[in-house]
C-alpha cells in the first residue's frame, strides 16, 4: 500500500481522543479520515480541535457514505465493540478495538469470525504491550534475565471514576474489565502461560452509594492466577484511588527480579525543610502510556500497509475476556474458578490474521 492509510475514529471521549490525535498528528503513513460520535456537539467540537473540517458523523455508516476509510478504531461503550466490528468487517475495513474487547466470549468468536471471513486485521488496544518499560522486561524475560518467572504481581489504580454506564456489571463487566484488562493481559503475555484458574474478591470501599443502583458494583479487588506453565499471577485495582494513576509491574524469576514503573511522573523528588519528600505524580494514563498509544497505532498501520498480523489480536482480547469473566464469577460465588483450557484447533487459528 503505497498511499496513507485513511482511519476513522469512533467515538471521541477520552481514549478517543488520543487516538484520533495521534492519526492526526503522531502516525506516519496514516491519515484522520473522519470521526463519528452518536453525540453531535462533542463531534463537532473534537473535529474543530482536529482540524478536519466537517468529516465528524453521528454514524459509522455516514462515515463510510462520504469518505475513504481503510480502518476504524473503536473507542466506544464495551457493549457497542461486537455491534460495530461486525459492521466495520462486512464493510471490509480494519479495526483496531480497544479494551476489553467485548462483553461476552460469544461476542469475542463472532468479532474473530467476522475479521477472517473478511479478511481484515483485528487489533486490540493493549498498550502495555508497546510501552518501552514493559517491552524492555518482556524483553528480559524472554532471554532469561532472571530464569523462570514465578510470581508476575500487577496493578491498575484509576485516579477518577469511569462513565456511569461502566458501573454497571451488565454493561461493562465492571473495574477488572474497564480498568484491569491490561493486568489480565499483562500476566498472560509477561508469563507466555494459559490462565488455568482465577479466585478474586471484591469490595466497595470508595463510594458505597454506588451499590444502591448496582448491586454487583464493586471499586476494590484482587485477584490471585495460576497459569498453564506454573506461573502465578496476583491482580490489585481501586478505581477512584485519589493520589493519581498507578500502572507498575513486578515479576520474581527463578534468579532476580524486574519492577516495571514507577509512582512519580519524573526521576526527581524534592525534600523540604519540614522533612517532607514530594515528587510529581503521574496524573493519568494517556499521561503515563503517551509512547505507548502512539506505538500500537503506528503497529496497527504498519501492519495494514504491510499485509502481516498484529501483534496483539482477537484471541489476546478474548484470553484477558475470559479470565476477567471468571475473576467476577468469584467474588459473586467466593469460590476459584477453572478455566477450559484452549481446544486444539483454536490454538492452531492465527487470530491476529484478517
Amino acid at each position: 500500500m503505497s498511499s496513507a492509510v485513511q482511519v476513522c475514529v469512533i467515538g471521541v471521549g477520552r481514549a478517543g481522543m488520543v487516538h484520533a490525535r495521534n492519526f492526526r498528528w503522531h502516525v506516519s503513513n496514516a491519515e484522520l479520515a473522519a470521526i463519528v460520535d452518536i453525540d453531535i456537539e462533542r463531534a463537532r467540537a473534537a473535529a474543530r480541535e482536529l482540524d478536519i473540517g466537517d468529516r465528524f458523523y453521528t454514524e459509522l455508516e455516514q462515515a463510510l457514505q462520504k469518505v475513504t476509510v481503510d480502518a476504524v478504531v473503536i473507542t466506544t461503550p464495551t457493549f457497542t465493540h461486537a455491534p460495530l466490528t461486525l459492521k466495520a468487517a462486512a464493510a471490509g475495513k480494519h479495526i483496531f478495538c480497544e479494551k476489553p474487547m467485548a462483553l461476552t466470549l460469544e461476542e469475542c468468536d463472532q468479532m474473530i469470525e467476522a475479521t477472517q471471513q473478511a479478511g481484515v486485521l483485528l487489533q486490540i488496544g493493549f498498550m502495555r504491550r508497546f510501552d518501552p518499560p514493559f517491552l524492555e522486561a518482556k524483553r528480559q524475560i524472554d532471554e532469561g534475565a532472571i530464569g523462570r518467572p514465578l510470581i508476575i504481581r500487577t496493578l491498575t489504580r484509576g485516579p477518577g471514576l469511569p462513565p456511569e454506564w461502566a458501573n454497571d456489571i451488565r454493561t461493562s463487566n465492571g473495574m477488572l474489565a474497564e480498568v484491569n484488562s491490561h493486568d489480565f493481559d499483562t500476566v498472560r503475555w509477561l508469563s507466555g502461560g494459559e490462565f488455568v484458574s482465577v479466585f478474586a474478591r471484591g469490595a466497595v470501599h470508595k463510594v458505597p452509594a454506588l451499590r444502591q443502583q448496582h448491586p454487583d458494583f464493586y471499586d476494590t479487588a484482587i485477584v490471585s492466577i495460576l497459569l498453564d506453565n506454573g506461573t502465578m499471577g496476583m491482580i490489585d485495582g481501586i478505581c477512584p484511588a485519589d493520589y493519581g494513576y498507578d500502572a507498575r509491574a513486578e515479576v520474581v524469576g527463578t534468579e532476580g527480579v524486574l519492577v516495571i514503573g514507577e509512582l512519580h511522573a519524573l526521576p526527581v523528588n524534592r525534600v523540604t525543610k519540614a522533612g517532607n519528600v514530594v515528587a510529581p505524580r503521574i496524573p493519568s494514563w494517556p499521561v503515563r502510556f503517551a509512547q505507548a498509544y502512539q506505538a500500537e497505532a503506528t503497529h496497527f498501520v504498519e501492519c495494514i500497509r504491510e499485509g502481516k498480523s498484529p501483534s496483539v489480536g482477537g484471541r489476546d482480547g478474548r484470553q484477558a475476556l475470559e479470565a476477567v469473566l471468571a475473576a467476577n464469577r468469584s467474588i459473586k460465588t467466593g469460590l476459584p474458578v477453572s478455566l477450559s483450557p484452549l481446544a486444539s484447533n483454536e490454538k492452531s487459528l492465527n487470530m491476529e490474521d484478517g
